[in-house]
Formats: structure tokens, C-alpha cells, sequence
């Protein structure tokens, strides 16, 4: 879980970034996610939390930490692992962050995948896919970007029903022909997820609820060039050596 303060440091942001609205016809929504699923999004980069019901009456004192799992962007990241089990009805003990993060009325998540990157597939399959959660199926607008400032709209990832509790896909590749700035050799390192307003908002965690984001089609990131670092006999011999030449001049300077 995301410390305290890292956390409410998350909550606090701002977000000035502009978006370039394109035609959304490209989203498309599939019943089931692939069997295999390799990307998965690394590091939660935004978060806000949007209006739900009955706050304050829930959870109480503003600091209570046992609302910190159903609002901590972290449970977003990494391998898809909600059950419904996990959210039986009045059952919040069992929300931990292994479900998801509620993102409330209007609430946004930015996550960033590290390890690869999210691209186009040249064909109708989904390139991108958002597992929202949950018993009531919720819409949230979907942007991607390549560098965390200038994002792109791919529509809306709308469940349907609580049928398709694996979530939505979505297809990029309509964005990539829609825009001159971009091609099927665009990479992109950001994904934003923000709740509409427009679902229902029944209860003390109302809003989309997100469990992992996934790159369907992807590419790994180069990794960092490997640090050189010395055999330990040369840094040992270096250390000989330096130690002599101290020794040297400790000499010179008692003669003289």
C-alpha cells in the first residue's frame, strides 16, 4: 500500500493537462479479456477522488485508515485479482487493496506502465483493456499519452451490465488513424481513467471502480544501460595502490 503520505500527496494534485478529444467510434467493448494478460499498469502517477454518497457519515474522522484500501490508487496496479467474493454486500472489511481503487463521482486515475508500452495492433482487436468492477457497472472516459502532457480520448469504456464483471476493452487503432501526429509506431507510457458522472451513486464508495489496467498489445521498454562496476580484485588492487601512494607522500613530508 501506498504510504500515508504518498497517498494523500496523490489526493492533493492538480491536474493541468490538455487532452485532444478525437473521435471515440475506435472504443469497443468486449465481453471477456484474453486468457494471458502479460502488461500491466506499474505506478499510480494521479489520483483524485471524486463525490460519493454518504462519506463522511461511513468512514467518520477524515483520517480513518480503515478507508484508505477502498480509496488507494495502488490497488489499481499490477495483475487483475478481483473476485466477488471479495465484495460481498455490506462486507467492507474485505475491500483491501487487492479489489481496487473507487474513483467517486468525476474521480480520475493516471497510471503509467513502466516496463512496456501500450500500441496499436493494426487490426479490430482491443488494444487496451479496463477492468472495472464491481455489481454495478459503471462508464469512465479512457485517454492515453505518450508523455503524460498531451493526451488522447479513445472513448468510453461503458460494461454494459454486472454481467461482464472482467471489464472493457478497447481498441486504439482507430485513434492512430485518426491523427496526424500519431502512426502504428506511436508508444504510450500513460493511461486516464475518469469516472463521467453519469453512473449511479448509491453508497459510500459510488463511482467506477478500477482494479487493473492492462496493455493488450505492447512492446517492452529498453532497459537501462548496465553500470560498469569493477572486479573486486581491481577495486582491491586500486585500494592497494592508493594506500601505497599515501604512504609515499607521509614519508616525504616526515624527511622533510
Amino acid at each position: 500500500m501506498l504510504k500515508r503520505s504518498s497517498f494523500l500527496a496523490l489526493l492533493a494534485l492538480g491536474t493541468a493537462l490538455s487532452s485532444v478529444a478525437l473521435d471515440s467510434s475506435a472504443a469497443i467493448a468486449n465481453p471477456t479479456p484474453p486468457l494471458a494478460i502479460e502488461a500491466f499498469a506499474d505506478k499510480a502517477i494521479f489520483y483524485q477522488r471524486g463525490e460519493s454518497r454518504n462519506w463522511d457519515s461511513y468512514f467518520g474522522d477524515a483520517d480513518a485508515s480503515e478507508r484508505w484500501d477502498v480509496y488507494d490508487p495502488s490497488s489499481a496496479l499490477g495483475r487483475n485479482n478481483w473476485t466477488k467474493e471479495m465484495t460481498q454486500r455490506g462486507a467492507l472489511g474485505q475491500w483491501d487493496q487487492n479489489i481496487g481503487v473507487s474513483l467517486g463521482k468525476g474521480g480520475v486515475l493516471t497510471v503509467e506502465f513502466t516496463d512496456n508500452y501500450l500500441t496499436g495492433s493494426g487490426n479490430a482487436q482491443s488494444d487496451l483493456w479496463i477492468y472495472e468492477i464491481g455489481g454495478i457497472a459503471e462508464k469512465t472516459s479512457v485517454e492515453i499519452s505518450v508523455d503524460g502532457t498531451s493526451w488522447y480520448d479513445v472513448g468510453v469504456a461503458d460494461r454494459k451490465d454486472r454481467k461482464n464483471d472482467s471489464g472493457v476493452g478497447i481498441d486504439i487503432d482507430g485513434l492512430l488513424a485518426a491523427n496526424d501526429t500519431l502512426n502504428e509506431n506511436s508508444l504510450f507510457s500513460y493511461v486516464r481513467v475518469t469516472d463521467t458522472g453519469g453512473n449511479k451513486y448509491r453508497n459510500f464508495k459510488a463511482g467506477a471502480d478500477i482494479d487493473a489496467i492492462a496493455a493488450l498489445s505492447f512492446v517492452k521498454k529498453d532497459p537501462p544501460p548496465p553500470v560498469d562496476i569493477p572486479e573486486p580484485s581491481m577495486m582491491l588492487g586500486m585500494g592497494l595502490l592508493g594506500l601505497g601512494i599515501l604512504s609515499r607522500r607521509k614519508s616525504a613530508n616526515t624527511a622533510g
